[in-house]
C-alpha cells in the first residue's frame, strides 16, 4: 500500500502480479477497503488498463460512491475525477500510531448495506449506457437521462444519515491527482513493477511525479508573500467609546 515501504520485496512483487493478472482479467474492479492508501494501487492499474473503477468509502454516518473516470483521449478535460483528485496530499500510513477504531471504520448499522446498494446501481447503469464508462455525468438532477433507459448516471453520491440525504455530485479529474493523472498513469504503463517499487519505497515519489509537490511550492511561495495586519483592529482600539 501507498505510505508502506516494502519489507519482503520477492512476497510483494508476486503479490502485485497477482492482483495486476486480476485486473487484467476482468472488466470492472470494485474498491471496497478500509484505508484510502489500499485505494491507491487499484486505482492506478484500473484507469491504465481501462477498466470501469467503482469505489466505496463508509464514515461513521455518512458514505461516498463513485465511479472512476476512464481515459478519454480525445476529451481529456472531460475526464471524471476519481477517489483522489480532491486531494493535495499523496496518500500515506493512516494505520501507525491509531487505535482499533481509528483503523477500523465503525459505521451505523445500515451504511454498509445502502452504500453497496447504491454502487451496485450506478454500476449498472454504467454497463447499460451507450458509452459504457465514458457515459456523461449530470451536474443536475434535472438533466435530461436521454435515451437511457435507467435515468442519468451519477459520478459519485455522497451519503448523511444524520440528516437522511444523498447529494449527486460531479468532479472533475485533477491534473496534478496523484492515482490517475497522465504523468502517474504513463509512468506506471512504462515501468509498472519498477513504478510500483519506487512509490512504496520513496515518500515525496508520487507528489514528485505527480505535480503536487510543485502545487505546494507554489502555494508555500504565496503564503510568505501574504502580509497579515491588524491595523484595524488597533485603530478600533484607540477609539473613545460612544455613551448611548
Amino acid at each position: 500500500m501507498a505510505g508502506h515501504p516494502i519489507l519482503d520485496e520477492p512476497a510483494v512483487a508476486k503479490d502485485y502480479e497477482t492482483l495486476a493478472r486480476l485486473i487484467h482479467e476482468h472488466d470492472a474492479v470494485f474498491l471496497l477497503m478500509d484505508t484510502r492508501e489500499s485505494r491507491w494501487l487499484p486505482t492506478v492499474m484500473g484507469k491504465a488498463g481501462g477498466k470501469i473503477v467503482m469505489n466505496a468509502a463508509l464514515g461513521f454516518d455518512s458514505f461516498v460512491v463513485m465511479r472512476h473516470g476512464k481515459e478519454n483521449a480525445a476529451q481529456r478535460q472531460r475526464e471524471l475525477g476519481c477517489y483522489f483528485c480532491s486531494d493535495v496530499v499523496a496518500p500515506a500510513d493512516s494505520l501507525a500510531d491509531r487505535t482499533l477504531d481509528q483503523q477500523c471504520t465503525v459505521t451505523r448499522p445500515g451504511v454498509a448495506a445502502i452504500a453497496s446498494a447504491l454502487l451496485v446501481e450506478i454500476f449498472i447503469s454504467v454497463l447499460q449506457h451507450p458509452l459504457g464508462g465514458l457515459a456523461p455525468a449530470p451536474t443536475s438532477l434535472t438533466e435530461d437521462r436521454g435515451d437511457h433507459p435507467l435515468g442519468v448516471v451519477p459520478h459519485q453520491v455522497r451519503g448523511f444519515l444524520s440528516t437522511f440525504q444523498n447529494l449527486v455530485i460531479k468532479g472533475s479529474s485533477y491534473d496534478c491527482c496523484s492515482a490517475c493523472s497522465f504523468r502517474i498513469i504513463e509512468k506506471y504503463r512504462s515501468d509498472e513493477w519498477q513504478f510500483v517499487r519506487r512509490a512504496l519505497n520513496e515518500k515525496d515519489y508520487v507528489e514528485g511525479l505527480s505535480g503536487l509537490a510543485e502545487v505546494h511550492r507554489v502555494a508555500e511561495k504565496a503564503l510568505a508573500t501574504i502580509e497579515f495586519s491588524d491595523d484595524s483592529d488597533q485603530e478600533g482600539d484607540d477609539e473613545e467609546p460612544e455613551l448611548i
